[in-house]
């Protein structure tokens, strides 16, 4: 981790002027489309755990809690349906547990990085590779900015239909997420 934030600080030393601060927040974006039209929701709260592992490396992985009924979008009706498709009564929130990060996959010149990664949506667990881009923010440190698509199917989730089925939902989605990494 040491050696991340260090690559981090130098690659971010000749960039500090072009990190705008909007860059540096945290949130959680999902976005999809129907036959219809496109949708996005936005959680700006996602909440932050980090662990320490007990192997001498002094790495550090971390574990993030997405309370879904913090997302928000344009339209109610859409994101009652988000609530519902997500099962957010059983399952409230969903977890992403980002594996202990291996330094020596860190490439330094472009600041991205592979992190293994565990998402749960809906009681269901997935393991993912994820590309992530390194960036160094005066106000909230190292911050990963990544980008996924998954199936709800494979999830178990069925993807939404409405009016006897004349609007359906695809069931590809687009989680983008920007995390302050503790």
């Amino acid at each position: 981790m040491l050696l991340l934030c260090f690559a981090v600080l130098q690659l971010s030393a000749h960039d500090k002027n072009k990190t705008n601060p909007e860059e540096c927040k945290s949130y959680v974006l999902i976005q999809g489309s129907s036959n219809i039209n496109k949708f996005e929701f936005v959680n700006k709260n996602p909440n932050f755990t980090k662990r320490n592992h007990d192997n001498g490396e002094n790495k550090l992985s971390q574990s993030i809690r997405i309370p879904i009924r913090d997302f928000s979008g344009p339209n109610k009706l859409m994101l009652n349906d988000f609530y519902k498709m997500l099962n957010a009564d059983q399952y409230p929130d969903i977890k992403i547990n980002i594996e202990a990060y291996n330094s020596e996959d860190f490439d330094e010149e472009s600041g991205s990085t592979l992190l293994d990664t565990k998402i749960t949506i809906a009681g269901k667990t997935h393991d993912y590779l994820i590309p992530c881009d390194v960036i160094y923010c005066e106000t909230s440190g190292t911050v990963l900015k990544g980008s996924l698509e998954v199936l709800l199917s494979t999830f178990d989730i069925d993807p939404p239909q409405k009016i006897l089925g004349a609007v359906k939902v695809d069931n590809e989605v687009f989680i983008t997420f920007s995390f302050s990494y503790l």
